[in-house]
């Protein structure tokens, strides 16, 4: 059985009765663990915007009453989606939101995050505008780091890949990706195991294997880094979920015999994380297979 896919499931299931299916030019996806009150504040300012937003919540087994805060708010705006599950982590959380996404385009988003809404008729006239072109698979935009010693570079090319952006031409900091749904949905699928955290970057990694975005200096948010957020426990996280890195540095090195990128510097450290991450998930792949060969 998938990661949580009972939740995912659940979410695709109660998104059905949703009126606006696809008519919403933007879905703006959101888990949240135990934040009533921020999330709540961030679902009533995205639902003050006058575009087709639709706005997907997955509430992850919190017990502050966020799902019934939520669920509220539903009741008098169709335009608010929520989906509850019990407590599987970030990573389901962020499938079961996308699961629930109807728009054209799909924008995954942190609950401790902010966003300019001010911005957002902007975003979406861009939207409107890109044609259907095959090889771009969305956009992608700047945002403003709420660490004061944290610097975010511009993009310096109109058009790259997810992984080329960082690999060859040096764009650090956080970013917003907006992205077809339909492209998304793809490569938004859960990795076998049940993981409480899986990096998004890893849908970026399958995404950049063969799309590329068009990337606009646009701050449309705010990057904050919460004492109790997941950035800042990042390095533990990531050795506890190993099997996900894994998977994602192998992209990172398939991505090169691709000709994705070009820097082998960034190779070279995609290889030593597959020797770390790979000792890791050992374990994992070794009951993974046991359980294959005895079923």
């Amino acid at each position: 059985m998938r990661p949580g896919g009972d939740g995912i499931d659940t979410a695709r299931k109660q998104a059905v009765c949703n009126p606006l299916q696809s008519k919403a030019l933007l879905s703006v996806c959101i888990p949240t663990f135990n934040r009533r009150d921020r999330i709540s504040a961030l679902v009533q300012e995205l639902l003050q915007v006058q575009y087709p937003l639709q706005i997907c919540v997955h509430v992850d087994g919190s017990t502050d009453g966020t799902g019934e805060a939520l669920a509220e708010i539903a009741s008098r705006d169709a335009r608010l989606v929520v989906t509850t599950g019990p407590n599987g982590g970030r990573g389901v959380a962020m499938f079961s939101a996308i699961a629930s996404a109807t728009g054209d385009y799909c924008m995954i988003f942190d609950d401790d995050d902010d966003l300019f809404t001010g911005r957002l008729p902007e975003v979406c006239e861009r939207l409107s505008r890109q044609g259907a072109d095959g090889k771009i698979a969305g956009f992608v935009f700047s945002m403003v780091l709420g660490q004061p010693e944290a610097t975010a570079s511009p993009f310096p090319s109109e058009c790259s890949n997810l992984i080329k952006m960082r690999a060859d031409e040096g764009v650090v900091g956080d970013r917003k990706e907006i992205i077809r749904t339909h492209l998304l949905k793809q490569v938004a699928v859960p990795p076998a195991g049940r993981f409480r955290r899986v990096p998004t970057s890893l849908l970026w990694s399958r995404l950049a294997i063969e799309h590329d975005v068009v990337c606009v200096n646009v701050d449309i948010g705010r990057k904050r880094y919460l004492p109790e957020g997941m950035t800042a426990r990042i390095r533990l996280l990531q050795w506890q979920n190993a099997y996900p890195m894994l998977l994602l540095n192998l992209n990172y090195i398939r991505a090169f015999w691709l000709g994705r990128y070009r820097s082998v510097r960034f190779l070279g450290k995609a290889v030593l994380a597959c020797m770390g991450f790979g000792v890791l998930s050992f374990p994992f792949l070794l009951k993974r297979s046991f359980a294959r060969v005895t079923s």
